[in-house]
């Protein structure tokens, strides 16, 4: 046991130092350490509390070393933007997508040098075809690791962050380099079978899932699938998991112990059992390298060696402390490994079903462990869902039950045979084997996905003791009570707003806008970002804000960085109506949801929050979507205001004023800040005494322009910008209170959190 609690101390100290905001000098957990244990050292009693307090210290010490060494080896804020020129080569597979190619790049020089050893590549295009281990000199346009922040989203900067990536590029010129990198060996390998895989199965639709499971890329998985295995709870299934190992592994050792003991000369020099220990051993190896060494296949990688080690000496090793070692192992390699969701997912799945499962193991019908296997790992894994996804698929123990065996036991061992397989016959009987899984997940996709708010950060904790007391064995005091703890995950306060109030956040989308307003029983989205922002930020964000439907859906013109997520919006929530100025033979006016052309002059209440319809007036000549972009104004009694008024340009912007525009303390500036927007009769009239720009992180149009900005805080308004900010709050009441997202939830790796962001230089629209 001391040992264990050894293993457990180290890992938390890794795991708290991935949780701050900024990073602590090296000496400091020496110090603190050195502190607390010279006068426990000496003590009998203490030691064991010393030697807890040690290891803690050594892991918090240790992954503070990794981190500082890492965020060192970031692109400096002087090169930012600039031209460099670097040489070296492609890791990895290099993924293709219907914008181009992306890879990273492993720089081995660069000219002016400072380059991070490696940057995440982007070629729009398909002039560039890139491949694992190839030599380029690259003319590249890099930027510092930055990403969208908001409630829910994914983090880009934290996965850049984990992935050991110090900067992303854009490429401007290209030139192969003779020869390859003997570093990317593996990946050249991994390249050529995927290739040939594809070759084998041609258009099969289930093509990039056999090849998910045969080599661990998961690019070539149609998004459409993603999202049914991500509602059917399967996901864990298309990518090589520990299941798929540990069978691969003992089915191959299984055939050595066959053959082995067939052949008695070597059955009298090696005992058969070794013989397939070292096999399977070995093939867990292979397997798990040439996939990729994702964490869940680390994690069974290290625990099938402690446990093969165990039964090559003759001794039986507690599980327990083979899941402590696996664990400690995984984030001493990796200490960024806790900051992976697949980190939690898979050790609390298997630390659960050995705690809950493993007393039991034999003494119940088979049927009955496989039941009582899915309800465990379910329960586990609920927490972790709940948190960071704000869903749980109810049906997914139904859909598992029979995904599991026939993609562990039939799919995934024709597609592994299948990679050797000249016919192509294996991939081509494992594609058919998946068809018919889907078939089953299909079914279940129409079941209910339970859709949570985003609960407070605190509610893990007893959420952790709920799981644990409800996996305990039966007669534990208190463990009828267990559910109760899970109730903050489920059930989270929600934050009830007063009638003539509402809530604007202004969702970072990048290069575009999406607004969502809520009043005490209303919501309406204004515009929906671009199509690269809507599964990343939007759909997550609306989840994580306890958004179940909308009352109104307004799209404010049809730009695709506004109009773009819209159709996806509509699929993903309850939408009452669409209120736009998109054409009739638009997607999101096709699907049968009630239409209302947005015009001057429309106006409804919603708890007491008056919203005010401004433009497109009727009648109105309009030469671009630009110019008929629907305007509103929100007013509360207490006199506070938002002006929405998407792309609207200077020519409507005057129309408007004329009109008699109010004044309004709160404004997202038109256009993004764009200089042909926001001009001084808008600011004059609206007064602004906040003003919102929406813009992506150093976009090629230089929005906002440094002279509207200028020319709002001339107008004493406060300067709010998304790309800087993050996701933005306005709680509009008696007073206005805001909310920036970065500034609310830094975190060591978070851009800006050790320098200012840099922004865009002057430069005309």
């Amino acid at each position: 046991m001391p040992t264990c609690l050894i293993l457990v101390a180290f890992v938390v100290g890794v795991c708290v130092l991935q949780t701050l905001s900024t990073l602590p000098p090296l000496w400091q957990p020496l110090f603190v350490a050195a502190i607390m244990l010279v006068p426990l050292l000496g003590s009998v009693r203490w030691r064991p509390l010393a030697a807890l307090v040690l290891a803690a210290t050594l892991g918090f010490g240790y992954a503070d070393l990794r981190a500082q060494e890492r965020l060192a080896d970031r692109l400096p804020a002087g090169l930012e933007q600039r031209t460099v020129v670097a040489d070296g080569y492609i890791v990895a597979l290099p993924q293709h997508s219907q914008y181009g190619w992306r890879f990273t790049f492993a720089v081995t020089g660069s000219d002016p040098p400072g380059l991070p050893t490696r940057v995440q590549v982007s070629s729009y295009g398909d002039a560039l075809q890139p491949r694992a281990g190839e030599r380029w000199r690259l003319t590249l346009r890099p930027k510092r690791p930055h990403g969208l922040a908001n409630p829910g989203g994914f983090d880009l900067e934290r996965w850049l962050l984990s992935e050991n990536i110090g900067a992303t590029a854009s490429v401007k010129a290209a030139e192969r380099l003779p020869g390859h990198a003997w570093q990317a060996g593996v990946d050249r390998l991994r390249e050529a079978l995927r290739d040939r895989l594809q070759q084998q199965l041609g258009d099969a639709p289930y093509r990039g899932v056999i090849v998910a499971l045969a080599i661990g890329d998961q690019g070539g998985v149609p998004k459409d699938q993603w999202q049914r295995f991500a509602t059917t709870g399967v996901t864990h299934l298309i990518s090589v998991s520990g299941l798929h190992i540990t069978l691969w592994a003992t089915l191959f050792g299984a055939l050595v112990n066959a053959g082995w003991r067939r052949v008695p000369r070597l059955a009298m020099r090696v005992p058969a059992q070794r013989a397939a220990l070292v096999a399977g051993v070995l093939a867990a190896l292979s397997y798990s390298v040439l996939s990729g060494l994702s964490v869940p296949t680390q994690r069974t990688l290290l625990m099938l060696l402690v446990a093969a080690m165990g039964l090559w000496r003759g001794r039986s090793t507690s599980p327990l402390l083979i899941w402590l070692l696996a664990l400690a192992a995984v984030v001493l390699v990796d200490p960024f490994a806790p900051l992976s969701v697949g980190f939690w997912l898979s050790f609390l799945t298997v630390g659960a079903l050995l705690y809950a499962g493993a007393p039991t193991l034999g003494d119940t019908p088979r049927w009955r462990g496989w039941v009582g296997a899915q309800w465990i790992a379910t329960l586990a894994s609920f927490p972790v869902l709940a948190l960071v996804f704000q869903q749980l698929p109810l049906v997914s123990p139904l859909a598992n039950a029979l995904a599991i065996p026939l993609v562990s036991m039939v799919v995934t061992p024709l597609s592994l045979i299948g990679v050797v397989d000249p016919t192509g016959t294996l991939p081509w009987l494992a594609e058919r084997a998946f068809a018919l899984t889907d078939r089953w997940l299909q079914l279940c996709a129409h079941a209910p996905v339970l859709t949570l708010a985003s609960p407070p950060a605190w509610a893990w904790l007893p959420a952790a003791f709920g799981v644990v007391f409800w996996l305990s064995p039966r007669g534990l005091p208190g463990r009828l009570y267990a559910p109760v703890l899970l109730l903050p995950l489920v059930a989270p306060t929600p934050a009830m707003r007063e009638p003539g109030t509402f809530r604007a956040t202004v969702i970072d989308v990048g290069q575009g806008l999406a607004v969502l307003v809520q009043t005490r029983s209303h919501t309406l989205l204004y515009d929906t970002g671009p199509p690269m922002a809507t599964d990343r930020a939007l759909l997550p964000t609306l989840r994580a804000l306890g958004v179940r439907r909308l009352d109104l859906l307004t799209v404010s013109h049809n730009d695709n960085d506004h109009s773009g997520g819209a159709e996806a919006v509509l699929h993903a929530f309850d939408v009452e109506r669409v209120h736009s100025t998109l054409p009739a033979e638009h997607p999101a006016r096709l699907l049968g949801t009630p239409h209302v052309d947005c015009a001057a002059g429309q106006t409804w209440m919603w708890d007491g929050v008056r919203f005010d319809v401004l433009w497109p007036a009727a009648g109105m000549v309009v030469t671009n979507d630009n110019a008929r972009s629907c305007t509103i104004r929100i007013s509360t009694p207490a006199g506070h205001a938002l002006l929405l008024a998407g792309d609207l340009g200077r020519n409507e912007e005057l129309e408007l004023v004329s009109r008699g525009l109010p004044a309004t303390d709160l404004v997202v500036a038109p256009h993004h800040g764009s200089r042909s927007s926001s001009s001084q009769s808008l600011i004059d009239a609206t007064a602004p005494q906040w003003a919102v720009f929406s813009a992506g992180y150093l976009n090629r149009f230089h929005h906002p322009n440094p002279s509207i900005v200028e020319r709002y805080a001339d107008a004493g308004a406060t300067l709010l910008r998304t790309d800087d900010d993050g996701a933005i709050t306005l709680d509009v009441g008696p007073q206005v209170q805001v909310g920036r997202w970065r500034a609310a939830h830094r975190a060591y790796w978070s851009a800006g959190a050790g320098a200012e962001l840099s922004l865009p230089e002057p430069h005309a629209d």
